[in-house]
């Protein structure tokens, strides 16, 4: 019985040339999912801001007509303000008497910066007294691990990630390069969802809002909102769990998701040009092998088997090696960079890694046309002198 052609023995027989192309395609496997690791540990990182945050908070401002005042009517500027206080105070009452609804106030508010490797996001945290502190870390499940409580005015405490993540120390400024020297860092917490709180200092502030405090089940805003009769227009702002969501598809997956893409397909182009060319040098040198093997009672079948398989020992091998490489690499990075930048990494994306595997394969679907080409040309030995 006749054996079949061995794929092994060129391989073997040509090692350097072998493992240049395999160590090649395994670098290229790295370097792909390491774009992918690096830009998706941004996306990772912001899920705690756009997602974990608003379950518990919902920032929002209203316009005079929204809440039933008209600035253009009758009535003196004191008559007006009045008016807008008594209409403030029965939005706060009507909220804090809604199911699901903790506290609900009217205060200044400061914002903290949370940069990523690719991009930054700034979000609203409240300025309250310090009585209405310690209530306010209880709601948002935040401990406080080093230093004090507010005392005095312009005192915050951050995140510990936010911390690492701007290089802020204990009794230093808070985001001084923003705020000046208004506010001082005088805690530390320990949260799921990047809490922060300080006391104000005077006008120094990102401006006036309603800070609700609310459990997750009714964190959407608009719904509570339509039932206390107030109809928010184009001019109101709510930043609540569903903005926080529809702001991170547009502004953070959908952009990192074309990046991506983007990024695979010119690397999958100049890989493909590369191969193909290095391919078809390799397939030409052994064009008299192939004769040889029809002469001999293979078949031209037998043949594109044993290219084959050869293809899938090389790409296999690069594709294992490639997933070697790239985990020692992610676990580097993870520790010696993203860590200490405050950062949130994990290490495997399945839709990102079927998607360089595609590449992949598409590349081998390409190799099919010199391939074939190769093998249509094989007649018999003679061709061997030619």
């Amino acid at each position: 019985m006749r054996s079949r052609l061995s794929a092994w023995k060129y391989v073997r027989n040509n090692k350097r040339q072998v493992w240049v192309m395999i160590i090649a395609l395994s670098l290229t496997f790295m370097t792909m999912y390491l774009i992918n690791f690096m830009l998706l540990t941004t996306e990772e990182s912001f899920k705690g801001v756009f997602f974990e945050m608003p379950k518990r908070l919902a920032v929002m401002e209203f316009d005079w007509k929204t809440l039933g005042i008209d600035p253009e009517g009758p009535g003196t500027d004191e008559e007006k303000a009045e008016a807008m206080r008594t209409a403030r105070q029965k939005l706060i009452d009507d909220l804090k008497a809604r199911e699901g609804i903790e506290e609900v106030y009217y205060t200044q508010t400061l914002s903290f910066r949370y940069a990523g490797l690719i991009g930054e996001i700034w979000a609203d945290f409240p300025l309250l007294s310090r009585e209405q502190i310690p209530a306010y870390l209880e709601h948002m499940g935040a401990k406080l691990i080093e230093g004090r409580l507010p005392e005095g005015d312009g005192e915050i405490l951050v995140d510990s990630t936010i911390m690492k993540n701007q290089n802020m120390e204990l009794n230093g400024y808070f985001l001084e390069s923003a705020w000046g020297k208004n506010f001082r860092v005088v805690g530390v917490l320990e949260s799921d969802n990047f809490t922060c709180v300080g006391t104000p200092q005077g006008y120094a502030n990102t401006g006036w809002y309603y800070v609700v405090l609310c459990e997750p089940e009714h964190a959407e805003m608009l719904p509570e909102l339509e039932d206390i009769g107030i109809h928010p227009g184009e001019y109101d702002t709510i930043c609540d769990v569903k903005d926080w969501a529809k702001m991170y598809k547009e502004e953070i997956t959908d952009v990192m998701d074309g990046a991506l893409l983007g990024i695979l397909l010119v690397v999958t182009v100049f890989l493909a040009i590369s191969i193909l060319v290095a391919y078809v040098s390799f397939l030409r040198n052994r064009t008299n092998e192939y004769c040889l093997y029809t002469s001999i009672g293979f078949s031209r079948m037998d043949v594109y088997s044993m290219i084959m398989r050869e293809i899938g020992i090389i790409f296999g091998l690069s594709l294992l090696l490639g997933a070697v490489f790239s985990g020692i690499a992610m676990v580097i990075m993870g520790e010696c960079m993203m860590k200490p930048l405050g950062l949130i990494c994990k290490f495997i994306y399945p839709e990102h890694l079927l998607r360089i595997l595609a590449a992949f394969v598409a590349i081998v679907a390409l190799l099919q046309l010199p391939i074939l080409t190769t093998i249509h040309r094989i007649r018999t030995i003679d061709m061997m002198e030619e």
